[in-house]
């Protein structure tokens, strides 16, 4: 088929697959992680959009756990086509988690990615909000997505994060400083060089004299030799000389 044909017929392929809620996505990519989505206003409800791919090549995803933050509250989610949900609301201060499990034939497949929506009441006026998400395989594999960047580099299995106002002040971590006190303290001490004592450095001194010393006397007595065999040279010189 020519170049100019495929390039033609791919976003034909990519809408029609949207349309059934389905994304395929190629091998390797790098946008291969955990999204959340949505437009947010601090003080507004929200619609929050959380995009799974299936990134396993031998296994499908069959279910997915995403804990809300306590500073939202879920007050609705969509049902899904083909997945069940189910919303556990946790101890005060532990936040929502909600969970969609596969039915049969509505799982998705490798290099495939499904959005999962979930409504939430007013979003705070913050910098972002990171949800724990859990993704669980065919094979029974679990990927954990909750792991904080604090560089510039994303970690493996990154916390989907939504940010929400830009202009706010980031948390530590995202700020790329180290948030916990704890690893500072325990951080080895940097290593000393011992300076040398008095004593030590008044003997070296006391050895560097007696080197100067010795060294002046043998170059004097070096002098006075050559200065010696200088004059009887001359002297010498003095009584061969032939008489005209």
């Amino acid at each position: 088929m020519p170049r100019r044909t495929r390039r033609h017929i791919s976003p034909l392929i990519a809408v029609a697959v949207s349309a059934a809620g389905v994304v395929l996505l190629p091998a390797g990519s790098a946008v291969a992680h955990i999204r959340v989505i949505g437009d947010v206003i601090p003080g507004k409800p929200a619609t929050l959009q959380f995009r799974v791919p299936s990134e396993l090549a031998d296994a499908t995803t069959v279910r997915i756990a995403v804990a809300v933050p306590p500073e939202l509250a879920v007050t609705a989610v969509p049902a899904l086509d083909g997945w069940t949900e189910k919303t556990v609301a946790g101890p005060p201060g532990k936040g929502t988690q909600v969970v969609w499990t596969a039915e049969s034939g509505h799982a998705i497949e490798p290099a495939a990615s499904q959005t999962f929506t979930v409504k939430v009441g007013p979003v705070p006026d913050q910098y972002s909000l990171g949800f724990d998400t859990e993704q669980t395989y065919s094979n029974g594999t679990t990927a954990a997505w909750n792991q904080k960047q604090t560089g510039t580099e994303e970690p493996e299995f990154p916390k989907p994060v939504l940010v929400i106002n830009p202009d706010a002040s980031p948390p530590p971590a995202a700020a790329g400083k180290s948030p916990n006190p704890t690893e500072q303290q325990t951080a080895p001490a940097p290593s000393v060089t011992a300076k040398p004592t008095a004593t030590a450095v008044a003997s070296g001194s006391a050895q560097d004299a007696d080197s100067s010393i010795g060294l002046w006397a043998i170059g004097a007595a070096g002098l006075a030799v050559v200065a010696t065999l200088t004059v009887w040279f001359q002297r010498r010189g003095r009584h061969t000389e032939p008489r005209s």
